[in-house]
């Protein structure tokens, strides 16, 4: 049951990301753009944040890989949330797009590092990889809408 609402509340996560995109080729209207770009980079802040807490959540528990992994995850746990707020400084709404692109796929590899070393369980691991692909296509399409 766990598995299935995860995949489900994964999924859904990924609705705002295409609703913003989608805006950006409904129409040239700066009130409408505006606003779609502003959703779409800040729901990618709120979501790499999330992300890293989850990292966080997993590399603290003491039932899963060994210390020094980790402590190693632990330290990755935090990029996500500071790179995110970082994307939020950025000049422009290519850079902040392009960067939350980038961001995404690196924490699915930081997850991927993880995952290999028995810190996250192989179920997540596809439930991300599939929600990344997702994701990353929809941040992807954004970029050539801005």
């Amino acid at each position: 049951m766990v598995r299935r609402i995860a995949w489900f509340l994964a999924l859904a996560g990924a609705v705002p990301f295409l609703v913003a995109t989608a805006a950006l080729f409904v129409s040239d209207a700066s009130s409408v753009r505006v606003p779609a770009i502003a959703a779409l980079v800040t729901y990618s802040a709120v979501i790499l944040s999330f992300l890293g807490g989850i990292e966080w959540g997993l590399a603290i528990r003491d039932e899963t890989g060994n210390e020094t992994t980790r402590v190693a995850a632990l330290g990755l746990s935090v990029v996500p949330s500071l790179a995110a707020w970082a994307v939020l400084w950025l000049p422009s709404p290519h850079w902040q797009v392009g960067a939350a692109l980038a961001i995404f796929v690196a924490v699915w590899g930081a997850d991927q590092w993880m995952a290999s070393r028995g810190l996250l369980p192989v179920w997540f691991i596809d439930l991300r990889t599939a929600v990344s692909a997702v994701v990353a296509a929809i941040l992807a399409i954004a970029l050539v809408g801005l």
